[in-house]
């Protein structure tokens, strides 16, 4: 019986070490097919106004505020 167990557990970790070895080749595959591809990011204009960064009162939020008050 114990022959078996261990054939069991060889063939488990044999399966998993194929499916990491798959999906490491995939992922390396997909990584450089965008490299080889030069995909260039889009030109932006200089004069766009950056957007505004950090907490800022929307109507949403104020309608909030009105409502909390006690």
């Amino acid at each position: 019986m114990k022959k078996r167990t261990t054939a069991v557990q060889k063939g488990r970790r044999g399966f998993l070490k194929n499916v990491a070895l798959i999906g490491g080749a995939g992922t390396a595959a997909a990584v450089a097919g965008g490299a080889v591809a030069g995909v260039e990011p889009a030109p932006q204009d200089q004069a766009q106004t950056p957007e505004a960064k950090g907490y800022h009162v929307t109507p949403h939020i104020r309608t909030y505020y009105e409502k909390a008050r006690f």
